[in-house]
């Protein structure tokens, strides 16, 4: 039953996906998953991964695989291969076939947050790895044929690797919509399906498995209480409601009868196209690109926006998926805000439930004008290269395939992550709003309480007397520092993915005053500390300084936080010179690290020892990120109770080549 829902769930999808439980057994895969690896469905279910993809156990790929498959299940984080070597068998025993792949393996968890399965998701980048080869080598070094290195493969790159951080962000966002201390769900369509909700909404409502199921049959004892009417209007104005002090009647355990609550809550309006194809949503970038007022592309009105050479094409295309239920994908011109038609890919993806039945669609345009143009630019350098005719014409056809499937899975995930992290915000708002007015509540309370003690003090109960001096002002301070801890998270998650996405820009960088700058910004907490920070030979380097500064402002910054209280403090920045590259240290004798956690404080909220000082555990995995994007590498050696010391080597002059055009 499992493998049919996971097919169910998956068999729309053009992305090759297989399930795995525990042990690495082949429970489930779709027909993409099939297709690139060129096997049966019964050759792989039921039979180990290793066992259908065989290879050497001492091998590079073989310990690369096994070990983010072994990760993922060690710390339930999602890990992501951008590149692994890995043969398939051909079919008929005829040998095996070299392919490049880029995956990422996300475990699944059942409703007892416990970890069931593995789910793992590749990509074959075996043209693109090749491509990359070719356009290094003589016969593509230079003239026209050089725009695949520079321009088009530079662009391939770059959408790669944001794709990999907003996967990342997707699941931070996920973990934060589940851990949220409001309670919260996701409603879809006119009947209102549930179709995500959180462990404190599940705790609310007393029940576990509503997802998939109308409000009406999933919550009946509210039908009579006008809830379904309050959702019915929200869905048809599509205007928020914001209840106070709702009164509403829930039956926790069946036969225990209904239990009396009163709650704060929003209906906010979201989460696209109704299973009919009638456009009911359309987000903000939507509105930024076209400048049309909000509203007047829903329904069919949005086949207007196209060149009118496109229109008849494009409505065609998408009547045939209506009826069909296959996936849209379609490249067309759509009128900017400043009345050029420019060139997009068009894709939307069903959304079944677990029958099959579509209940909505998701669609993405992705802007590929400027990969249009210099699409163009290399058909005509090839009509000239005689020579390379051939082989250029169906390199640049694999590569505009595949830049377009990554540049839509780019933008699906951007849009998923605004408005997760939009929806998350919005509720905490109010969660911090009706906090602020429960403390006001409570003061009033409190005045209350003081005058009767000292009037009457026999009016008084023991439990009256625990729940105002002590069960009132502890809960408000645990939701005061909650929301303020889940808001600094959010807004820290939100800057990290906003700076993976900057373009980097290279400037001469003269270190001495860069870290003579770092250390004047911590004066006044190295002078509280009595320590000092020494800056000793550093080579200059040609560099994005806003990153460099961010780099070693927060290595210093934690160097000077982890100081040990029992000796003078002393942190020492040094480097030198290794050719192409530079080597940096930043050398403190402060409490040290554990040698276990020499890798997982470079992981988004991991962070060692003990946990006496502020911080999200988003420094160094910030850190690590800007590395990675400048080109180089970042480790740590320590020793506990003795100090650390963090290693950065840097290109001499940094390569734009992976930054989005």
């Amino acid at each position: 039953m499992k493998t049919i829902n996971f097919e169910a769930l998956l068999s729309a999808s053009p992305n090759p996906y297989v399930l795995l439980d525990l042990s690495f057994t082949i429970v489930g895969m779709n027909d993409a998953y099939l297709q690139v690896t060129m096997r049966r469905r019964e050759d792989l279910l039921g039979r180990n991964l290793f066992e259908a993809f065989p290879s050497d156990p001492d091998s590079t790929s073989y310990r690369q695989l096994r070990g983010s498959l072994e990760k993922v299940i060690r710390e339930k984080f999602a890990d992501h291969l951008p590149l692994i070597e890995y043969a398939i068998p051909l079919p008929n025993g005829q040998g095996f076939e070299e392919r490049y792949w880029s995956a990422t393996h996300t475990p699944l968890f059942n409703h007892a947050s416990e970890m069931t399965f593995v789910l793992q998701h590749t990509v074959d980048v075996t043209e693109l790895h090749r491509l990359r080869n070719l356009a290094k080598s003589t016969v593509l070094s230079s003239g026209p044929s050089a725009l695949i290195e520079t321009d088009i493969f530079r662009r391939a790159q770059a959408v790669q690797q944001a794709n990999q951080a907003l996967s990342e962000e997707r699941q931070n966002l996920r973990g934060l919509f589940q851990q949220a201390p409001g309670f919260m769900a996701a409603l879809s369509g006119p009947e209102h399906v549930f179709t995500m909700a959180n462990t404190a909404y599940l705790q609310l409502i007393g029940r576990e498995n509503i997802v998939g199921k109308p409000v009406r049959e999933a919550l009946p004892e509210v039908v009579g209480q006008g809830f379904i009417d309050l959702l019915d209007r929200v869905y048809r104005s599509g205007q928020p409601f914001v209840g106070r002090s709702m009164r509403i009647f829930l039956e926790q355990n069946p036969g225990d009868g209904q239990e009396e609550r009163f709650l704060d809550f929003v209906y906010q309006p979201i989460w696209a196209t109704q299973p009919d194809g009638y456009h009911d949503y359309y987000n903000q970038r939507w509105y930024e690109f076209t400048g049309v007022p909000e509203g007047s592309t829903d329904g069919d009105a949005w086949n207007g926006m196209f060149h009118p050479d496109d229109q008849e094409r494009a409505w065609s295309v998408w009547r045939h998926c209506l009826a069909t239920g296959e996936p849209y994908h379609i490249e067309y011109r759509l009128r900017h805000r400043s009345g050029e038609y420019r060139w997009v890919l068009g894709r939307a993806q069903p959304v079944r439930d677990e029958e099959g039945r579509i209940k909505r669609w998701f669609g993405t345009c992705t802007d590929i004008h400027d990969f249009k143009q210099a699409q163009d630019a290399l058909r005509e350098s090839r009509e000239r290269a005689l020579r390379t005719e051939e082989e250029t014409r169906r390199l640049a056809s694999i590569l505009a395939e595949r830049v377009a499937e990554l540049d839509a899975a780019n933008e699906e995930i951007q849009r998923f992550a605004n408005i997760v992290s939009h929806d998350l915000r919005a509720p905490l708002v109010n969660v911090m709003d009706f906090t602020s007015e429960l403390e006001g509540a409570q003061d009033e309370i409190q005045r209350f309480y003081r005058a009767v003690q000292q009037a009457n003090p026999s009016l008084i109960s023991p439990e009256t007397r625990a729940a105002i001096e002590a069960d009132l002002p502890e809960a408000i301070g645990f939701i005061r520092s909650s929301t303020v801890k889940m808001d600094k998270l959010i807004g820290a998650i939100l800057k990290l993915s906003r700076e993976g996405r900057r373009v980097l820009a290279s400037e001469p960088i003269n270190m001495v005053q860069l870290l003579e700058a770092q250390r004047h910004s911590v004066a006044h907490q190295l002078h509280e500390r009595g320590a000092e920070l020494l800056i000793e030979s550093v080579p200059d380097l040609t560099s994005d300084r806003l990153a460099v500064e961010q780099i070693f402002g927060n290595l210093i910054d934690n160097s000077v936080k982890y100081l040990h209280a029992s000796r003078v403090g002393r942190i020492v920045v040094r480097g030198r010179d290794l050719g192409a590259n530079l080597l940096y240290e930043v050398e403190d004798n402060g409490r040290g690290i554990d040698s276990k956690d020499f890798e997982r404080i470079f992981d988004l909220f991991r962070r060692s020892g003990v946990q006496d000082q502020q911080g999200e555990g988003i420094g160094l995995a910030h850190v690590r990120a800007l590395v990675r994007r400048l080109g180089g590498t970042i480790s740590v050696s320590s020793r506990l109770g003795e100090g650390s010391t963090f290693t950065v080597i840097l290109p001499r002059y940094i390569s734009l080549s992976s930054e989005a055009a």
